[in-house]
């Protein structure tokens, strides 16, 4: 038996007769299953002891530290424990993995998700958060493109889909038709006829041939 079995062992003993305490209510004693449910544990009251908040945190900790079970660090988290990042970092994986709490399917396209999302999304554009930072916006935009055309790539999808691939080229086609090609020197876009004088006037010129800053 190593120190974490013999620490654990002597919370659950002296713990073991406070039932009627725990029933009182105004204890705040917390009743612990010794064998947890998700190892097999079962509802009976030689699987019963009652411990103290503190007491329940440390017991899930040695659990997880004798058998290695991640819903003990979720049991921690639930009573309150502040997880290590490492911690949060073997949970979070294994509950993606698992599809469980906010991984789940149910979650996932709840209402609650779909509106946490959406605060999300405006927090980080608030913030200048991930994509929306402008210090880093070319590096996320060029890592988000490069993957997003890998995927399509891969999995057949929009463009290159070889079933609708004329029909996409077509589309694409009437997408840029009547726009002109302008540059800067360094950005090159196209824009409508009718944004033309204002490009001008800031520098750029009709063309996609790329020039230098002195240039004349």
């Amino acid at each position: 038996m190593n120190i974490y079995h013999r620490i654990y062992s002597n919370i659950i003993s002296r713990n073991v007769n406070k039932k009627e305490l725990w029933e009182n209510k105004e204890n705040g004693l917390h009743r612990h299953h010794i064998v947890p449910k998700h190892m097999g544990g079962k509802d009976t009251e030689d699987n019963y002891t009652y411990l103290t908040v503190r007491e329940h945190q440390i017991a899930h900790y040695l659990l997880w530290k004798i058998y290695g079970k991640v819903n003990d660090l979720r049991a921690m988290h639930m009573l309150g424990a502040r997880l290590t990042p490492y911690q949060r970092h073997i949970t979070g994986k294994w509950c993606f993995e698992n599809k469980i709490g906010i991984f789940s399917d149910v979650y996932q396209n709840s209402d609650i998700a779909k509106e946490n999302r959406r605060k999300s999304g405006k927090n980080c554009v608030k913030n200048k958060i991930g994509i929306h930072d402008p210090a880093n916006f070319k590096k996320h935009a060029s890592l988000g493109g490069i993957a997003g055309s890998k995927s399509q790539i891969k999995n057949k999808i929009g463009i290159h889909d070889p079933a609708n691939f004329k029909k996409n080229a077509i589309l694409g086609g009437k997408a840029i038709k009547g726009m002109i090609c302008v540059t800067n020197g360094t950005h090159r876009t196209r824009i409508r006829p009718e944004k033309l004088n204002e490009y001008l006037s800031n520098g750029y010129r009709k063309g996609f041939t790329l020039f230098s800053s002195n240039e004349s």
